[in-house]
Parts: structure tokens; C-alpha cells; sequence
């Protein structure tokens, strides 16, 4: 039985992403929890602990920006980083974001650099 590197909470609406980095993910040692919004993301997290958050920025219901302020109020404290995806080409705003901590990956992204960035992330968690 091997161990997991961590558990990896992902929020996006893109199935075929999700697919893809939860394959790319489980191969490289960790758990991976999959929700398809940020309200529901937000209600799943009252259940979890993380080791990373990864959240999509243009999602319904809520977007990526609200979402990461929630995850930042929650998980704050607790030292688990959140990392944002977007396909927005680079927005004035995203300063705001990273002096917040979040980390930002621009999409589309090769997969082996995700999963670096990723343990990279949490090897300096």
C-alpha cells in the first residue's frame, strides 16, 4: 500500500480538466476530491483537510475570485495554500491575489509542470 503525498481538493467546472488532473495527480501520490462549482466546493470543504486547494477562476455560481476568498478566511490559519487556474490572460488584479497567497497557474499549462508546481507548493507548505 503506498502513501498518499496529500490530499488535493480541486474546484472546477471543466469535467475533462478535472479528469485530467485527478488521472495526473493520483499518479504522482495524491488524493484527489472533485467539485464541480464553487458553492458546492465551499459546502465540501466544511467536510475536508486539504493539503492543497486548487480552484478554477471563470466557474457558475461563483467564481474562482469569491471562492478563494472564502477558501482564504477558512483555511488561512491553517497554512493550506490555494492555488488558482485561469485561461484569462494576465489581469491587473491578480497582483491582489498573489500579496493575498494564492498561487496562480495559467492555463493551458503542460501537465508535468502542473504536478511540479503543485509539489513544489506544498514542499514549501
Amino acid at each position: 500500500m503506498t502513501l498518499s503525498r496529500g490530499l488535493i481538493f480541486i474546484i472546477d467546472d471543466d469535467l475533462t480538466l478535472q479528469t485530467i488532473l485527478e488521472y495526473a495527480l493520483r499518479n504522482a501520490g495524491y488524493e484527489v476530491i472533485l467539485a464541480p462549482d464553487g458553492q458546492e466546493g465551499l459546502r465540501m470543504l466544511e467536510h475536508l483537510t486539504p493539503s492543497l486547494v486548487i480552484s478554477d477562476i471563470m466557474m457558475p455560481n461563483m467564481d474562482g475570485v469569491e471562492v478563494f476568498y472564502h477558501l482564504k478566511e477558512r483555511l488561512q490559519d491553517q497554512g493550506i495554500p490555494i492555488m488558482i487556474m485561469t485561461a484569462l490572460n494576465r489581469k491587473p488584479w491578480f497582483a491582489a491575489l498573489e500579496a493575498e497567497g494564492a498561487v496562480i497557474m495559467q492555463k493551458p499549462f503542460e501537465i508535468d509542470r502542473f504536478v511540479d508546481m503543485i509539489n513544489v507548493t506544498l514542499d514549501q507548505s
